[in-house]
């Protein structure tokens, strides 16, 4: 598994990768400037897992999200942060991070919690500060299915979680979600969610009958 850290210091950095030595399975690609746009750097890169730290400005670290889910769409995101409150760990999922773990955790557990996000075992879906109402007059036309595969999207789950949630097969929800993207208007799994989130479609359906839950922060 190809890991790539972005981070803003040079202390941290080296913090994360001696964490990291407790995921032997992982491979630490480098190390990436968060300080500025990196996304060309990123893609050449092409991790199967990039760890984002915190950066000093709230802005940088989204815009790092946004740009690791724009140049690799199909890794994993996971976030480093001090900060667990549910309106920021909003607006990280809703950029496009798929766990995050809390810096506070102790270290020998930070590497073994992302092999496991890595590995695809673990799913996280953020509890949310407001319940927003449903908006669906706002909604093109989706069916039932479409609104239910939108709201696993938005929560952050992966095309392979969703197709084990929900019993079908990944090509079937690629072909979902490329009907979805089409009605809505947007290009990626980044504008979709944020669609859903800005018209109260973040249930996800089936999440109180078993799918795999596993909370990384401390």
């Amino acid at each position: 598994m190809r890991v790539l850290i972005i981070v803003d210091n040079g202390l941290t950095a080296e913090a994360i990768r001696h964490e990291m030595r407790h995921a032997p399975s992982c491979r630490v690609l480098g190390y990436v400037n968060g300080r500025t746009p990196c996304a060309a750097t990123i893609s050449e890169a092409a991790p199967d897992l990039v760890i984002v730290d915190d950066m000093s400005e709230e802005d940088a670290t989204l815009g790092r999200i946004r740009e690791v889910r724009s140049a690799v769409p199909e890794a994993k995101i996971v976030l480093l942060t001090v900060r667990m409150e549910p309106a920021w760990l909003n607006e990280t999922s809703v950029a496009g991070i798929d766990a995050a773990i809390n810096k506070s955790a102790a270290p020998a557990t930070v590497g073994l919690l992302i092999r496991e996000v890595a590995g695809g075992n673990v799913f996280h879906t953020f509890v949310r500060d407001a319940v927003r109402p449903r908006d669906l007059s706002a909604v093109p036309d989706l069916t039932a299915r479409e609104l239910e595969i939108l709201g696993w999207v938005a929560a952050g789950a992966s095309n392979n979680a969703i197709a084990r949630a929900l019993y079908v097969t990944e090509q079937t929800v690629k072909f979902h979600l490329s009907n979805i993207y089409r009605k809505l208007g947007v290009a990626n799994r980044t504008q979709a969610s944020a669609f859903a989130y800005h018209h109260g479609l973040l249930e996800v359906p089936g999440q109180s009958v078993g799918v795999p839950h596993l909370a990384v922060a401390a």
